[in-house]
């Protein structure tokens, strides 16, 4: 809807969506504690808040990447699944989703990567109940404990090249194009 159709509201919602783009992760962490620390939407302390956090955080991606994946579509092809009679629901997930495939898989790898290793807005909204690996990464290095510091850092290396290098194989390469065609044909 957003690609495809001009719909009424959408300059604001991109605009509410990029916002918290050039807002520095501790404004966001502070504002956070001060929104959502009185009733009837006390999060502060939980889960929520951190959720909530890492999805407003990392939105503008999202929204842009499936923006700009979805303009590279070619509107032909929700014409010619119309004219074969297609569902609308058969031809998103049949032909739109199939396309979009890499570029929501990069915005979760990115999403992913910056939830792991932000630090700035959650470090004021982590708890000792819902402690952040990066929180508490920082916290050993301020105690100078130094040597577990680094293996807690080495842990989340190898966890996230791991889930990067495991999305990488799900996603493959794609090959699309006269090259990509040549290619099958000759057999090189």
């Amino acid at each position: 809807m957003i690609a495809r159709h001009r719909l009424v509201g959408w300059r604001p919602f991109e605009f509410l969506t990029l916002v918290s783009l050039p807002i520095p992760g501790t404004v966001i962490g502070v504002s956070y504690i001060v929104a959502f620390n009185v009733p009837p939407l006390e999060l502060t302390g939980g889960m929520a808040i951190l959720v909530l956090c890492f999805v407003f955080r990392n939105m503008p991606v999202g929204v842009r990447a499936g923006v700009a994946a979805l303009a590279q579509i070619d509107k032909t092809l929700d014409e010619a699944s119309a004219t074969l009679r297609a569902s609308t629901l058969r031809t998103l997930t049949h032909i739109v989703v199939p396309l979009l495939r890499p570029a929501i898989l990069a915005t979760l790898v990115f999403s992913f990567t910056h939830a792991m290793t932000a630090v700035s807005a959650i470090i004021f909204l982590a708890t000792a109940k819902y402690n952040l690996a990066t929180v508490y990464i920082i916290n050993r290095v301020e105690a100078g404990e130094y040597p577990l510091a680094i293996a807690y850092s080495s842990v989340l290396i190898f966890l996230m090249l791991t889930v990067l290098l495991l999305t990488q194989k799900a996603v493959g390469e794609a090959r699309l194009g006269r090259r990509a065609a040549g290619v099958l044909v000759t057999g090189h």
